[in-house]
């Protein structure tokens, strides 16, 4: 009888808040992760997407999936795994950092919707993205570090708080780097821009004028308060301040109106590069 060595039991710790998988049947699957905010290993955390095809966190199946990524938020899977009429594919995500090895809940497509559900909210999406091609603004998603190591330059010792909203170091979010490589290929359709001046009521800012622009965006990948929306076009970028979905299917957000706020142009989160851009710049001067 052949052996099998099982590197993870069912009942090993889950320290993953959330595993998302926004599938394409012809390849390019991105898969999202969010670690729970108590999680307090030390850095690096080495991410490996692994693929299999019974969804048994301890079947031998497991297979990896390109080069593991270093202190990251998402993969992508750019193969097509199936051929047939069943989808069975399944995906979970190997972290490893300095003081062990944590193995996500495998997800599969569909996540919590049954095949019908998940049909729906596919024609949905498609159906959406068509219509960002004609009406909306290309842009890209920094995602915000939740946990992580603290800022070593802001964060106050006692509280665990930033005492900086404009540190160099950590953005003002109070953890190493601020935020994560950042996420191509995210649409906005943005309504005409509102301003407002008045005083800033905490005394830190004086007379400010805030512009607040409501954009209708998809739920794939997943957005959350706090994030930054970055304009392909002009650079300008956005603080996600609210979200109020408009469209669910099963409790599962497809669509939403988000409530953006621009930063100020003297904003650190500028200082954030986008290597896309840049090899968007590099593309047009070669040709």
């Amino acid at each position: 009888m052949a052996s099998c060595n099982n590197p993870c039991p069912s009942e090993c710790e889950n320290v993953f808040d959330m595993v998302h998988v926004s599938y394409l049947i012809r390849g390019g699957t991105r898969v999202m992760w969010l670690l729970n905010p108590e999680f307090k290993d030390p850095n690096p955390w080495s991410f490996q997407l692994q693929v299999g095809f019974t969804g048994n966190p301890d079947a031998d199946d497991w297979i990896n999936v390109g080069s593991p990524v270093t202190n990251s938020c998402y993969a992508i899977d750019s193969s097509r795994r199936v051929y047939g009429a069943t989808q069975y594919t399944h995906y979970r995500v190997v972290l490893t950092t300095p003081e062990g090895t944590y193995y996500s809940r495998p997800v599969n497509k569909d996540g919590v919707l049954s095949k019908r559900d998940w049909l729906l909210a596919a024609e949905i999406i498609r159906k959406e993205r068509l219509r960002f091609k004609l009406s909306a603004q290309e842009g890209y998603l920094l995602k915000y570090r939740a946990n992580g190591d603290d800022c070593t330059r802001c964060t106050d010792i006692q509280l665990q708080e930033p005492t900086d909203p404009y540190c160099p170091q950590c953005k003002g979010t109070g953890r190493q780097c601020g935020y994560f490589y950042p996420m191509a290929c995210i649409w906005a359709d943005l309504s005409p821009k509102a301003h407002r001046m008045h005083i800033d009521d905490q005394g830190v800012r004086g007379t400010v004028s805030d512009v607040v622009v409501t954009a209708r965006m998809l739920m794939f990948p997943l957005i959350d308060e706090l994030d930054v929306w970055v304009s392909a076009s002009t650079d300008d970028r956005y603080y996600i301040q609210t979200i109020q979905h408009i469209s669910e299917i099963r409790g599962v957000p497809i669509i939403a109106n988000v409530e953006l706020r621009l930063a100020p142009y003297s904003d650190v989160v500028y200082e954030i590069e986008i290597p896309q851009q840049t090899e968007a710049i590099q593309t047009v001067t070669c040709a």
